[in-house]
């Protein structure tokens, strides 16, 4: 591949049959490798895209700073992309205890203003699981004040903004191309929701039977059920509440605790695969998913990689 920049190499991951751990199946698994994307994570695409978005519609100028919150990979591929396009970065990262060392730096090294807003109380929770959609939301404040003081002030707004489900239907084109279409089930876990519902919008219109399934870390406080309302508010809900109020698009939601997730994540690496904790959790579903329909093609991604978990191993959305 020729690029004319290091941003024209975000996408197009590579989708390989999972090996290993698959032998008793009758079914395939495939994994989406988005930890290639040039940052770590599959966050590339949304940043790219809020960004490109947010400066075709002049909302996001010259001179301007991004803003957002986050338990790390958005904040990471926010700093890398925003940076490298001449802006100031701003994050509120909203990791609890250790978690987030390596983002931190990562961000850092972008060059982007690293504000630590850490839930003290989730270190007291057994639970080690960390839903970004919950902590973040003390950082969403800070980032919802200063754009409202700050002209100059642009709030990416992951969590509702409609580019980071549109960066995902090119996602969803990928996998169709690299299937030939024949997607059984689709498995991912929720954060934003961008990834969920962008890729299971392109799957459902080329194959309405396909199976979505999301999963949430078992310490979330609010369940995420289909058909079920999710909290609303100014920093709160956004495409998840969209996405569970979609007729006939997500079809189950499931939790996974810590301690499975990084058990799986730890047999990924075993695979060669050196991707994320989140990455355990989803192959951890889809395993389960292809066991109950057998002769199915499952697919899911592993959203990042593992090289921002090694001070400590957590299941972090």
């Amino acid at each position: 591949m020729r690029a004319r920049n290091i941003l024209d190499t975000i996408g197009h991951t590579p989708l390989i049959k999972l090996e290993g751990l698959t032998e008793r199946l009758r079914g395939n698994i495939w994994v989406k490798l988005e930890y290639m994307n040039p940052s770590g994570s599959l966050k590339d695409r949304i940043a790219l895209k809020m960004i490109e978005e947010a400066e075709a519609k002049e909302i996001l100028k010259p001179g301007f700073s991004i803003l957002e919150s986050s338990t790390g990979n958005t904040g990471i591929a926010l700093s890398f992309v925003g940076c490298k396009k001449g802006y100031n970065v701003i994050i509120y990262e909203t990791t609890p205890g250790k978690i987030g060392a390596e983002k931190r730096k990562i961000m850092r090294s972008y060059g982007a203003d690293v504000r630590s807003f850490p839930p003290e109380e989730l270190a007291k929770m057994r639970e080690k699981s960390v839903s970004g959609a919950e902590v973040e939301l003390p950082g969403r404040q800070m980032c919802l004040e200063l754009e409202k003081t700050h002209p100059h002030y642009w709030w990416a707004r992951q969590f509702s903004n409609p580019a980071n489900v549109l960066a995902h239907h090119e996602t969803g084109r990928e996998i169709l191309e690299q299937t030939n279409g024949h997607v059984d089930v689709f498995v991912a876990s929720i954060g934003t929701g961008g990834t969920l519902k962008g890729i299971a919008e392109v799957l459902k219109q080329a194959n309405s039977p396909v199976r979505i399934v999301g999963i949430q870390p078992a310490s979330s406080k609010i369940p995420i059920v289909p058909g079920k309302p999710y909290p609303q508010s100014e920093i709160s809900g956004g495409i998840i509440s969209e996405m569970l109020l979609a007729k006939n698009l997500v079809d189950d939601v499931v939790s996974v605790s810590d301690e499975e997730a990084v058990a799986m994540t730890q047999k990924l690496w075993r695979q060669g695969l050196f991707a994320g904790v989140s990455s355990g959790a989803n192959v951890l579903v889809a395993l389960r998913e292809a066991k109950n329909f057998e002769g199915s093609n499952v697919v899911t991604v592993l959203p990042d990689s593992a090289d921002r978990y090694f001070t400590e191993e957590h299941y972090v959305t």
